[in-house]
């Protein structure tokens, strides 16, 4: 018994480790649009989206809010700023008003800034909604921060796998 208990522990840190704390992460790559979500650690993921923005890799930023406009929307010079409120007011609605507005568009490709945790999740309900090409950079999430969000993710995995099946 206690052996089947050491393995499902290491199982789940394992799983925990390559899903939330190491995710699959890309290189910054140009995009039609960035897409910077609202969450846990939010000056640091704006201050990655933008400077993105700033650095040229895409004309566009879509910028999350967050619920009741909690973030200021950022000014950027030579880059089109979209800022927005989700509906529903997490992930899944940032990316559904991400792929509504490339489908807009037009655009092929679409550079994702979500928090390091979000990564896995973030990039599964996009590419659901997306069929261009994803690139994902997280933001860093502090080491005090990762037991809470991970435990969150572990959460919003289990909705986004039962719950939001499709875009």
């Amino acid at each position: 018994m206690l052996a089947v208990l050491v393995v499902a522990l290491l199982g789940f840190v394992t799983a925990s480790a390559v899903l939330f704390v190491f995710p699959a992460s890309d290189p910054p790559r140009h995009a039609d649009a960035i897409l910077s979500l609202n969450g846990e650690n939010e000056p640091a993921r704006e201050a990655l989206a933008i400077s993105l923005a700033e650095r040229g890799f895409a004309p566009v930023l879509l910028f999350s809010q967050g619920n009741s406009h909690t973030t200021p929307c950022p000014v950027v010079r030579r880059v089109r700023v979209v800022c927005f409120e989700a509906t529903p007011g997490r992930t899944v609605g940032e990316v559904e008003f991400a792929a509504r507005l490339a489908r807009r568009h037009g655009w092929r490709s679409l550079l994702m800034v979500p928090g390091r945790a979000q990564t896995t999740r973030a990039r599964m309900l996009l590419e659901r909604c997306f069929p261009g090409r994803v690139t994902v950079v997280p933001a860093p999430v502090p080491l005090l921060e990762q037991p809470y969000e991970i435990a969150y993710e572990w959460g919003a995995m289990a909705k986004a796998l039962v719950l939001y099946r499709h875009c």
